[in-house]
This record gives C-alpha cells, sequence and structure tokens, in this order.
C-alpha cells in the first residue's frame, strides 16, 4: 500500500518536472487574447464559430428578455397602484354620495312627519315616489360603482389560450 502510493507521487513529480504549470498571468495581452477568444469568433473553424455566434445571440436574446420582463413588471406594478388610488378615490366619493341622499331622505322624513305644524303638505303618492325614486337611483349607483371598483379579473389560463389561437 505505501509503495503504491510512493509510486504515485513519483509519476507525479516526473508528470510536474517535464511539464511545469504556467504561471498564472495577470497580463492585459493574455486577457484581451481570451477575451477576443470568447467573444470575437475565431473564423478558423466554422463549426467554432457558428456555435460561438449561437452563443452571442442566446445571450443578446436573454438580456433582453430579463429588461422587458423587468419593464413589464414595472408596468403592472404601477398600473396596481394607480387602480388602487382611483378605487380609493370612487369609493369616497360613493361614500359622500350615500352620506348626501341620507341626510336628504332624513330631512324628508322629518318634514313629512312634522308637515302640520311646518305648514309643508306632501301627500303620502310623493312622499313614496321621492323616497322609492332617491332609494332605486343610489342602489344602482351602488351597484355600478361595486361593478367598477371590484371588476371580474380575466382568467390567465384563458387570455394565453386566446393568444395562442
Amino acid at each position: 500500500m505505501i509503495n503504491e502510493s510512493q509510486d504515485n507521487n513519483d509519476i507525479a513529480e516526473h508528470f510536474f518536472e517535464e511539464n511545469p504549470p504556467q504561471p498564472i498571468s495577470t497580463d492585459d495581452r493574455v486577457s484581451e487574447q481570451e477575451s477576443f477568444l470568447l467573444f470575437g469568433g475565431d473564423m478558423n473553424n466554422i463549426d467554432v464559430f457558428i456555435k460561438h455566434e449561437e452563443f452571442k445571440l442566446k445571450f443578446f436574446e436573454f438580456k433582453h428578455r430579463e429588461k422587458t420582463q423587468n419593464g413589464e413588471a414595472e408596468s403592472i406594478l404601477k398600473d396596481r397602484e394607480n387602480e388602487r388610488s382611483l378605487r380609493k378615490e370612487n369609493a369616497k366619493k360613493a361614500f359622500y354620495f350615500s352620506s348626501t341622499w341620507a341626510v336628504f331622505i332624513g330631512i324628508i322624513i322629518l318634514i313629512h312627519g312634522w308637515q302640520k305644524h311646518l305648514g309643508f303638505d306632501i301627500s303620502e303618492n310623493e312622499f313614496m315616489f321621492i323616497c322609492g325614486t332617491l332609494t332605486a337611483s343610489v342602489l344602482i349607483f351602488y351597484l355600478t360603482v361595486i361593478k367598477n371598483l371590484f371588476p371580474n379579473k380575466p382568467d390567465i389560463n384563458s387570455s394565453e389560450s386566446k393568444s395562442e389561437k
């Protein structure tokens, strides 16, 4: 066992005596040559050159795709932020509108209750018409606001299948 490891050491020493390792060069000239071979392509062997060009194309395609995806992600984030601010604004408007509606209906009910004391005469049909139309218009308004505040999101799978056709 000891004899085998000594033989291996002798073989390794003999190999490195005949082929000493080249020192690591920090020379810019060697670096430039390596860079040229890596990114410049060599026209001596057409297969190597074609592979090199394919590699460059894939590299640029990857960089372009990465940049495009980053831009799309930023755009989606910005769209969501804008959508959220619009929803907040519309929700505030809906709240103020419904508050005004509730105050107006309350005033009409109070006036109707004190009609003998104030000399304000509204018939029963007029009173029901005012309350009913205001309530219906507010409900329609709320349905419209809710539909626009929380729209149905399109299915990702269905949009992908439509784009493939």
